[in-house]
């Protein structure tokens, strides 16, 4: 056998050894992009899930609120209290009330208000005619002519954070507003898997941040000041369920869900190498 032909058959065997090694090659990197491809997609419906559930637990619990505040304003005693002339000897009918849902809902306070003589009371008792240059909110409220307005407010010196949620007849002369600690929803954002991975936060329909962890950015800051326009655009969307993968790192991963009782979203900003 000549040393010709075994060179031919061992380069022969070589070039298929190497062959078979790219081969192999080429199918170890497949798999593994597969496998990482479906291990993301499968974060990516973790996260799916649990923004969803935070936004639905968030809108069930407004959605309450709502309809508590809805009763106040349309409780009959109250409107034939009104009808009558706001008899002094009977406010007890409407703070009674008040108390009572205060008690039962372990609610922070209860409201109502006269829209022809802005007389305002809480579940304490009769607290002020409303102005229209100290009481600005409300007044700018009834001129909206929209039933519902929720918002929160931020009391530092007490480290807590108080929804509200008020309720206008639009064919009548009730005015309602009840508020409570939005803390336990501070809670859930805080001890979601959101931020252990990222920021956690609601924002209104304009972008702008209402509740976050960090009380200095609620109120001061907004989604536009953080990315794109056309992020922010794609983001606030009531039917968006898909999270974005933002271009400006590569690295982040923006998802949003509408919270249909306020009008707002909450948002997930998600750092994809810390998951």
């Amino acid at each position: 056998m000549s040393n010709t032909f075994l060179e031919k058959h061992v380069n022969k065997l070589t070039v298929s050894g190497l062959l078979v090694i790219a081969c192999l090659l080429m199918l170890i990197i497949y798999v593994w992009t597969q496998a990482k491809a479906a291990e993301e997609r499968l974060v990516e419906q973790q996260f799916n899930l649990s923004l969803v559930n935070l936004s639905q637990n968030i809108d069930a619990r407004i959605a309450s609120m709502k309809l508590i505040a809805k009763t106040i304003a349309n409780d009959k005693h109250i409107k034939d209290w009104i009808d009558n002339g706001l008899a002094a000897d009977k406010t007890s009918i409407l703070v009674d009330k008040l108390g009572f849902l205060v008690n039962e809902y372990g609610l922070t306070s209860a409201s109502f208000a006269d829209k022809n003589t802005h007389m305002y009371w809480n579940h304490e008792g009769f607290l002020r005619v409303l102005q229209p240059d100290i009481d600005t909110w409300y007044f700018a409220y009834l001129a909206s002519g929209k039933s519902d307005l929720v918002s929160v407010y931020h009391d530092k010196n007490k480290n807590r954070v108080d929804v509200y949620v008020n309720y206008q007849q639009t064919d009548g002369n009730g005015l309602s507003g009840i508020a409570t600690s939005f803390n336990g929803v501070l809670d859930m954002l805080n001890n979601s898997i959101f931020a252990k991975h990222g920021d956690i936060y609601l924002v209104d329909s304009l972008g702008k941040i209402q509740v976050h962890a960090e009380a200095n950015i609620a109120g001061t800051k907004s989604l536009q000041d953080m990315f794109a326009e056309d992020i922010v655009d794609s983001l606030l969307q009531p039917n968006s369920t898909e999270f974005i993968k933002v271009k400006q790192t590569g690295s982040q991963l923006l998802g949003a869900r509408y919270i249909p009782s306020m009008n707002w979203y909450v948002v997930a900003n998600v750092t994809k190498a810390n998951k």
